[in-house]
């Protein structure tokens, strides 16, 4: 059970609500030679270290500094998503065991990280797959039973023509600018039941809207949420395909987004839930993933 508080975040010029950072994140893949001020760094870390988690043994965030040092664990591909050049740091998330849920959380726990340093005006980009994972072990300190599953670019965007011209297109190329619709990532009550937007809570909407502008893996949405409303709001979330760490991203953004619009609500992790599960009947595929429980 985890609950965010967004007001113990540390003041950001202009106090950008997360729902903000939300809208405005996009993945940098072109970065200005100018480093993050260590203050800031420290605290991006303090931030991942305080965040709210879902298992016992929570993972851990780090950071690798220097382009060369970056440069040299990101050179793996030559496909979109393996051109991100010139990042002057890269956070490294490393998780206590090769386990979903362990991935799970450190989903549920870097992407708050992600947008609080969106808060601070920083541009960065997820990459769970495009990086030599041996590598960044070894520009780590790390427990010998921990791994990196995931890492994340964190610099300044350059702001020339070029590099602006380069992430449009490479944002056009993996359709980023492109979400599903609410209507196809939620349902009514049950499975597959039509949810509309017309005349929904607007906070519920707001919700919602902020889990549909979540990142995931070559942009696929792998979310689909069932919505049932009593005297609490539930919001069951399953996955379309084995991909936890897209799930605690997912999860991040529902309770930042949930805990700014005033709703005292926590996640249940159900991974694997019989009980869950048999909401979806034996639709293939289908992984239950957990329950948001909102009070207005």
């Amino acid at each position: 059970m985890s609950t965010f508080r967004p007001a113990e975040s540390r003041a950001t010029p202009g106090e950008l609500p997360f729902t903000e950072a939300i809208r405005l994140r996009h993945s940098t893949r072109r970065y200005a030679d100018r480093p993050v001020p260590d203050d800031v760094l420290a605290h991006l870390l303090e931030f991942a270290a305080r965040a709210p988690h879902l298992t016992d043994v929570p993972p851990r965030v780090t950071v690798v500094s220097g382009r060369e040092r970056v440069g040299r664990i990101l050179a793996r591909y030559l496909g979109v998503y393996g051109l991100v050049q010139g990042a002057p740091h890269l956070l490294v998330g490393l998780i206590p065991e090769d386990s979903d849920r362990a991935r799970l959380d450190l989903g549920y726990v870097l992407e708050p990280v992600v947008l609080e340093a969106t808060r601070w005006g920083l541009s960065t980009c997820w990459m769970t797959g495009s990086y030599h994972p041996e590598r960044a072990a070894d520009e780590v300190e790390r427990a010998p039973h921990e791994a990196v599953a995931a890492t994340v670019a964190l610099g300044y965007a350059r702001e020339d023509l070029p590099a602006r011209l380069h992430d449009g297109t490479i944002r056009r190329l993996v359709a980023a600018h492109r979400r599903r619709p609410l209507e196809e990532i939620a349902f009514s009550g049950k499975w597959g039941a039509p949810w509309s937007p017309e005349g929904a809570d607007p906070a519920l909407m707001e919700v919602l809207e902020c889990a549909r502008l979540a990142p995931s893996a070559e942009n696929r949405q792998p979310w689909r949420f069932v919505v049932e409303r009593g005297a609490e709001l539930r919001l069951h979330l399953f996955l379309t395909g084995p991909s936890p760490i897209d799930a605690g991203i997912v999860m991040a953004h529902v309770a930042l987004a949930g805990a700014e619009v005033g709703w005292n609500g926590h996640w249940v992790l159900r991974w694997g839930d019989p009980a869950l599960s048999a909401m979806v009947g034996a639709l293939p595929g289908v992984i239950p993933v957990g329950t948001w429980v909102a009070q207005d």
